[in-house]
């Protein structure tokens, strides 16, 4: 007779109602990820994600660029970090930036294509984070149905997105909607923090699994700092326990797998550590809204996170405190910010997702002691067989909060399918799209050289606000504007650039002063100076004022594009002899120092070299500012001004001067990887490029490894070898061993 699969569990040493409540388990968690991957597949559109069209929608489709110039130059070369020319006159790409999504991209394009696995790794977060809140749970092993309702719980966090009546949650990563804004990379960091916990728990609390937990961390660390900061500070409670000697073994475990996971990393982690004076330091103005702590959409589920944490308390449990714990010094860190550092470089909004996953993972376990209470009450009530009890009330408790929270049947969040949709149907699918790819190709067609253009509203329906700032995607051309603005020492630069030569300005670096807006077209003559020295050639202008400005400016028209006009500013030459003799000042806040010389146009002719008096070649070489003030620097002639021949290609810019000894401006960004070959320097100038002084009629800058760099590699190369070689060593050595033995010469018979 056929054997039943009630009946296989009893094979197994299980009682007939331990094995119907193990078959109960199991079908709740087929049918709880099937609802959850059904839910989540609609409301991302499967069938999109796998067409041949290139996701656009908010910052998300400004991310081609780091995608292709990563898959194209530096993976060909062994590299995953290297110079960009594309963007701002050039940025390190990927050094500020994090690598993996597009790592995994450049894995998967040759398998599915490119388009097709952008969108896919687009959504991993979205779809590992069900995934990984269930296996978190799992490892720590919390009884079922723990976690699935952890798995739940993480949907509920996917689909919110208001906060407050006032308050949305767009933009502060995890979710949907922060996803399809572009926040991918958190999503994908966000998504991993869980099991990273769990793992590390284990680790910590068993011992065990420490190889494990090193290679999620690496996972997460290379996908956000955000997450790995939460991590780091989660993590503390791990080292909260007494006597004091349990303690102190604890941190060793914990020690020894941040180390490894940091060894691993340290290729890319420590040059980001060590070259964060070179970004571009934004203030933000903290979020002061307190309400948004409860928000809106999940404050049914704050009683259940109550409970837990009361019951969670009141066990000593500690694995259900280990979700507790970051959430709660997240809330406490937010409200910190806004009191000690009202304007600072870490936003305490980013800080919202860890606080609410953590408070619904929490509520999980409370709902799942809930169930329980409820099962054992049905029981004394009824007379419903315990697995029926059981899994009628847990189905309940399950599909609830998917049915409630899933966007078609939620007026605030409803709006989530239809913006999945306009991302992943592709720049191709907008009807305006014909436009910009008309102006893609105009560009094209032009000699190669920096293109600024003007900001408009209106290009959202290209596919987004940033559609143009794939200029060097689809064109040979490089842009002024891109993504990555903290990566840029020049972004803070190019949005006052910006400002004085449009319409609609973004302000996008927070905590610098813009000229305002009703200054345009006043502005226009400044902002061609400012575009002048940073090498700018092509001026695409939209609005009709704009297009009045640069006619009035004099400057010829080199192409049309439809609404689009393109203006020649200058010849491009990357490299010039300035007017002046340029200034040295050792300053301590030459960024501020920067801002200042660079609001007063008369100055510019006058370079400011960021560079210490107690350099002897730059005492040599530059005029010193004394009392003057930056903004009216002393002005020292130089014998023959003007611009010089260059190139620039994969890292290297290469000119030939006659005029040896003389201070030579380099338009591109300055960063310290940049070695001089027949010049002195280079040193930091104003605003954020480049003086060298030849001392032969060939030179040439390369972008290569600092002693950072190296450092960086051989940690990781050691992390690589703790990780890797004892396992492949036991691996190998049964199969090794034999052969071994067998070629060793043996000793005559007489010895």
């Amino acid at each position: 007779m056929a054997t039943t699969t009630i009946d296989a569990p009893r094979r197994e040493g299980l009682s007939a109602a331990e094995a119907r409540a193990t078959w109960v388990q199991r079908v709740l968690t087929v049918a709880t990820f099937v609802a959850i991957y059904y839910v989540l597949l609609r409301v991302l559109h499967l069938n999109l994600m796998l067409t041949r069209t290139t996701a656009s929608g908010g910052d998300m489709g400004s991310h081609h660029y780091i995608d292709d110039f990563l898959r194209k130059d530096l993976l060909p070369h062994g590299q995953i970090t290297g110079w960009a020319p594309g963007w701002y006159a050039g940025l390190p790409m990927l050094t500020f930036y994090f690598p993996l999504p597009y790592v995994l991209i450049a894995a998967l394009t040759p398998l599915l294509g490119n388009q097709i696995a952008f969108k896919l790794v687009t959504a991993s977060g979205l779809l590992l984070l069900p995934l990984t809140c269930w296996g978190a749970f799992k490892i720590l092993r919390l009884r079922e149905p723990a976690p699935l309702l952890a798995a739940v719980a993480s949907v509920v966090f996917m689909f919110m997105t208001q906060l407050t009546p006032s308050q949305v949650f767009q933009i502060y990563g995890g979710n949907v909607a922060s996803t399809m804004a572009g926040e991918f990379p958190f999503a994908l960091s966000f998504a991993l923090l869980p099991l990273a916990f769990a793992l590390l728990y284990r680790a910590v609390e068993e011992g065990k699994g420490w190889r494990a937990a090193a290679l999620v961390i690496f996972g997460v660390v290379l996908s956000h700092i955000l997450s790995t900061i939460a991590l780091v500070l989660g993590s503390s409670m791990l080292l909260l326990r007494l006597p004091p000697r349990d303690a102190a073994a604890a941190g060793l475990r914990l020690l020894r797998v941040m180390v490894v996971a940091f060894c691993l990393t340290a290729f890319w982690a420590l040059p980001f550590l060590v070259r964060q004076r070179y970004t571009a330091q934004f203030g933000w103005s903290q979020l002061a809204d307190y309400g948004v702590l409860l928000p809106t959409q999940i404050r049914p589920y704050l009683v259940l996170t109550a409970i837990g944490l009361a019951i969670a308390i009141a066990r000593g449990e500690r694995r259900v405190l280990l979700f507790a714990w970051p959430g709660l010094v997240a809330a406490v860190l937010f409200v910190a910010l806004v009191r000690f550092m009202p304007k600072g470089s870490l936003w305490n909004a980013r800080l919202l997702p860890f606080i609410y996953l953590c408070a619904l993972l929490v509520a999980a376990y409370g709902a799942a002691t809930v169930l329980t209470r409820a099962v054992e009450w049905l029981q004394h009530r009824t007379v419903m067989p315990t697995h029926l009890a059981y899994g009628g009330v847990a189905l309940v408790m399950l599909l609830v909060p998917l049915a409630t929270s899933y966007p078609s049947a939620n007026r605030q969040n409803g709006y989530l399918p239809s913006w999945t949709q306009y991302n992943y149907s592709g720049f191709e699918a907008k009807p305006a799209w014909p436009q910009a790819a008309d102006l893609f190709r105009t560009l094209n067609g032009l000699p190669t050289g920096r293109v600024m253009w003007e900001f408009s509203r209106d290009y959202e329906s290209y596919g987004t606000t940033r559609t143009l700032e794939n200029i060097p995607v689809f064109t040979h051309q490089p842009s002024m504007e891109g993504l990555l603005i903290e990566s840029s020492l020049n972004a803070p630069f190019h949005f006052i650039n910006q400002a004085e030569t449009s319409v609609t300005q973004t302000d996008a670096v927070p905590g610098i002063d813009y000229p305002p807006a009703s200054d345009f077209p006043a502005d226009f003559p400044t902002g061609l100076a400012h575009l002048r020295a940073f090498g700018v050639r092509w001026y695409v202008a939209y609005s009709d004022t704009a297009k009045k400005a640069a006619a009035k400016a004099g400057l010829p028209v080199a192409a049309t594009s439809g609404k689009f006009t393109i203006y020649q500013v200058s010849s491009s030459d990357l490299v010039e002899v300035p007017k002046y003799r340029p200034v040295l000042d050792d300053a301590a806040d030459w960024r501020a120092a920067a801002l200042r010389w660079y609001s007063n146009p008369a100055a510019l002719d006058t370079p400011l070299v960021f560079a210490s008096r107690n350099d002897p070649a730059a005492r040599a070489a530059f005029t010193p500012l004394g009392t003057a003030p930056v903004t009216n620097p002393p002005k020292v002639p130089l014998d023959r001004p003007g611009e010089i021949a260059a190139s620039e290609n994969n890292g290297v810019i290469d000119f030939t001067t006659d005029r040896i000894g003389e201070p030579h401006i380099v338009k591109v960004s300055y960063f310290p990887n940049w070695h001089a070959e027949g010049a002195k320097g280079p040193w930091q100038l104003a605003p954020g490029l480049m003086v060298v002084v030849p001392t032969q009629a060939h030179v040439r800058l390369v972008y290569r490894d600092t002693p950072v760099d190296t450092t960086g590699k051989a940690l990781s190369a050691l992390g690589l070898a703790v990780v890797a070689l004892p396992p492949l060593t036991r691996r190998l050595r049964p199969q090794l061993g034999p052969r071994l033995r067998l070629r060793l010469p043996r000793r005559p018979s007489g010895e």
